[in-house]
């Protein structure tokens, strides 16, 4: 589930350990100096190291490309404990008492239609902005930004995102739709799971794993779904029925842009969803749900 993960670690919380002596004397380090003190940055692999005589930051970089070379697979809690143990041995030192600072949950779908299929049905979320990144051939990814910019979710093809920056796609991953799901929680971390600080050993304990999990999916099911039914008009019954599914169409198109421009107030919004909920339920007139977005939000829930 995790992609980028950054962590900060002091010194006050190691028993005053000599981090720039332990953590660079394996590694090749450039070193800036400031008003604030030496600063020497290595990188392991993919992720960045910046050591200080007051503790060290780790990140910006994929802690599952870390682990295996790619971010195609799907990282599990199994594997996050790996690569800190992992990084913990290269650093030598523990990252116990490690605090997170960022922390990108993801996860790969293989779905059955190309990945921008999707993006059509995922509409507006509360408290953030939409954004389309579009290119020659459509929609290409989708962002939701948070007005106060501590999250970020973001939807797109991963195989291609991969392919675009010429790094590794195994082998069987090759020629199938991914649809990546990515949500980025950029700061104030603590804040969203209310406790008091987030360390390393939480992202694989089981239970706080779980809150992660479940909170990922929860901003997923805030996404208002858009043309999440479709209407089979070959099933309608005569005359009464094509007008109940006139009124639908009128209604799926024309709703939300009229309430948006000011021409319905919320008493008449709410009025009109209360009753196009109602035919909604009405089995004569072949209203389905949509099999792209049913298909989506089964494998999400599914995680």
């Amino acid at each position: 589930m995790f992609d980028t993960i950054n962590i900060n670690l002091k010194s006050i919380d190691t028993q005053q350990l000599n981090f720039v002596k332990t953590v660079t004397r394996d590694l090749n380090v450039d070193t800036t100096t400031s008003r604030y003190g030496t600063t020497y940055t290595s990188h392991i692999d993919n992720l960045t190291i910046r050591t200080t005589t007051q503790g060290v930051s780790i990140g910006n970089g994929s802690l599952c490309k870390f682990l295996y070379g790619n971010n195609i697979v799907n990282f599990t809690r199994t594997d996050t404990r790996l690569a800190f143990e992992k990084l913990s041995d290269t650093l030598h030192i523990s990252l116990n008492n490690a605090t997170v600072s960022r922390m990108d949950v993801a996860y790969n779908f293989e779905v059955t239609h190309p990945p921008e299929s999707y993006f059509y049905h995922l509409g507006n979320l509360p408290y953030y902005k939409r954004l389309e990144q579009m290119f020659y051939k459509g929609v290409e990814g989708l962002y939701y930004s948070s007005i106060s910019d501590k999250k970020q979710l973001v939807f797109y093809d991963k195989i291609k995102e991969t392919t675009n920056r010429k790094d590794y796609v195994p082998p069987e991953y090759q020629n199938k739709n991914l649809l990546r799901y990515e949500l980025r929680l950029k700061n104030h971390i603590k804040q969203i799971f209310k406790v008091n600080k987030v360390t390393v050993p939480m992202l694989y304990d089981v239970q706080f794993y779980n809150r992660i999990v479940d909170y990922w999916k929860s901003v997923y099911q805030n996404i208002v779904k858009v043309n999440e039914y479709e209407i089979d008009i070959a099933d309608c019954k005569g005359i009464r029925d094509l007008n109940k599914i006139g009124i639908l169409l009128l209604v799926e198109q024309q709703g939300d842009q009229q309430y948006n421009t000011g021409r319905l107030d919320k008493r008449q919004r709410s009025e009109i969803k209360r009753q196009t909920k109602e035919l909604m339920q009405n089995k004569s007139i072949g209203v389905v749900r949509s099999p792209l977005i049913e298909e989506l939000n089964t494998l999400v829930e599914g995680v």
